[in-house]
C-alpha cells in the first residue's frame, strides 16, 4: 500500500498553489491587480497556505505523475512475482505427493527404485489380510520388517591362504626343532633317508599313507622303527611342535579332494585331543610336482593343488593350527616344482636343494615366541 500512499497523499499546498495559479491567470486577463474587496495580502496567502518564502523562493518541477506511474508498476511486478512463486510452491508440493510410493494389494509399493525388504513374500499375516469376500486388503508399508535370510540366500568370502599363512618371522637355530615332531608322508620319510639336521626332531614318516591312516590308527612302517601306530608314537613322545605334511599320495586321481579333506579334519581333532593345546601345530600346503608327474596324476596338477591348500588353509585356521603355505618356495611362476629342486620323479625334492630349501622356509616362517632361539642378526635376535 506504501506505493499507493504516495500517489494519491498528496501535500495539500500543491492544490492550494493551483488555486492560487488560477486566480494569478484571472488578474492578468481581467486586469484587476487587486485582490478581492476585503481581502487583505497576508489573510490571502495564509488562507491559501502560502508562505512569502514559498513565493520567493524558485519554483521546482515536480514528477509526481512520472513516478506515481512508475511506483504502480513497481509494485504490479512484485504482486506478480510473489504470485508466480507462491504457484511454483504449491505446484512442486503437488508433484511430491503424487510422487509418493503406493502400495499395491500385494503389499508391493510402487514407483521405488530398490525392491523392499521381504516383498515378495507373504506371511501369515498378509494371508489373513484377504476377507470373506475374497478381496485382498493392501498391506502398509510399516508392516515390513529386515528381510528374511534362509539357507543358501547369501554367501560368506572367506581369507584365502594368502592372508592365512604364517608369514616371515624372523629365522630361528635349528635347536627349534629339538621338540618337534614331523608326521608325513615320503616326502617326509626324506629326513630320514637324507639324514637332514633337524636336531633331533622326532620324524614319523611312512611311504604312501595319508590322514585316513591316522586316522584309523592303522599300522604303518617306519624306516627306522619298524610297524607303529603314529598316534600312539606321538602321545608317547608329547612333542611341542608337530609338523603335518599328508596329501601327496591320496589326491593322486581327480574327485579325491573332498574325501581328503574329511579325514584331515578328523586327525586335526585326534591330534589336537592327544597332544594337548600348548602343542603348535603347523600345517604344511601340498607341494607341487613337476608338469610331466601331473600328467600321468591329474589330481597333483597345479590348478587342483590350488583349489585343495586353499580348502586346506582355512580348515587349519578354523582348528586353531598354523598353516605353512610351501609354494612360496617351491613353486615357480605357474604353479610347477621348480625344476632345479626336484627328484627325477618329479613328484619328489632333491636331497640338496630340495630339502635345503624346505627346512629354510620352516626356520623363517616359525610362530613368534620371546622363547624362541633366534639367530644372530635375527629380527627378533637379542644379541
Amino acid at each position: 500500500m506504501y506505493p499507493f500512499c504516495l500517489l494519491y497523499a498528496r501535500p495539500n499546498w500543491l492544490h492550494r498553489q493551483k488555486k492560487y495559479d488560477k486566480m494569478g491567470a484571472h488578474s492578468k486577463i481581467t486586469g484587476q491587480k487587486y485582490l478581492p474587496v476585503g481581502i487583505i495580502a497576508e489573510s490571502w496567502t495564509e488562507i491559501m497556505g502560502i508562505s512569502h518564502e514559498y513565493h520567493s523562493a524558485p519554483r521546482r518541477r515536480t514528477g509526481g505523475g512520472i513516478s506515481g506511474k512508475l511506483r504502480l508498476a513497481g509494485v504490479i511486478v512484485a504482486i506478480l512475482l510473489v504470485a508466480y512463486a507462491v504457484t511454483a510452491i504449491l505446484e512442486k508440493g503437488t508433484a511430491a505427493e503424487d510422487s509418493t510410493p503406493q502400495t499395491s494389494a500385494g503389499g508391493i509399493a510402487q514407483n521405488i527404485l530398490a525392491p523392499l525388504p521381504m516383498q515378495g513374500e507373504t506371511d501369515s499375516g498378509s494371508e489373513s489380510a484377504a476377507g470373506d469376500s475374497g478381496t485382498v486388503q493392501a498391506v502398509q508399508l510399516e508392516s515390513f520388517g529386515p528381510a528374511r535370510q534362509t539357507d543358501g540366500a547369501y554367501t560368506i568370502k572367506a581369507y584365502d591362504a594368502s592372508v592365512i599363512r604364517q608369514p616371515t618371522c624372523g629365522q630361528v637355530d635349528l635347536s627349534y626343532f629339538s621338540d618337534a615332531a614331523f608326521l608325513g608322508d615320503s616326502l617326509t620319510v626324506g629326513f630320514s633317508d637324507y639324514q637332514i639336521n633337524l636336531s633331533g626332531a622326532l620324524i614319523c614318516g611312512y611311504t604312501g599313507v595319508g590322514p585316513d591312516a591316522i586316522v584309523n590308527r592303522a599300522a604303518v612302517k617306519s624306516p627306522t622303527r619298524g610297524q607303529e601306530v603314529a598316534l600312539d608314537v606321538l602321545a608317547a613322545a608329547q612333542p611341542k611342535k608337530l609338523y603335518i605334511l599328508l596329501g601327496t599320495n591320496t589326491l593322486t586321481t581327480l574327485g579325491a579332494a573332498d574325501r581328503f579333506l574329511a579325514y584331515y579334519g578328523q586327525m586335526l581333532d585326534e591330534l589336537r585331543q592327544t597332544l594337548g593345546e600348548d602343542c603348535i601345530i603347523y600345517v604344511q600346503s601340498i607341494p607341487p610336482v613337476r608338469p610331466a608327474a601331473a600328467e600321468k596324476k591329474p589330481g597333483l596338477a597345479s590348478d587342483v593343488l590350488r583349489g585343495v591348500n586353499e580348502q586346506l588353509a582355512q580348515l587349519a585356521a578354523s582348528k586353531g593350527c598354523v598353516y605353512l603355505d610351501l609354494w612360496e618356495t617351491l613353486a615357480d611362476g605357474e604353479g610347477n616344482l621348480k625344476e632345479m629342486i626336484a627328484a627325477p620323479d618329479g613328484v619328489h625334492l632333491s636331497a640338496g636343494n630340495g630339502y635345503g630349501a624346505w627346512v629354510t622356509y620352516l626356520r623363517n616362517h616359525a610362530k613368534y615366541s620371546a622363547s624362541n632361539p633366534w639367530i644372530m642378526g635375527s629380527a627378533y635376535s637379542a644379541e
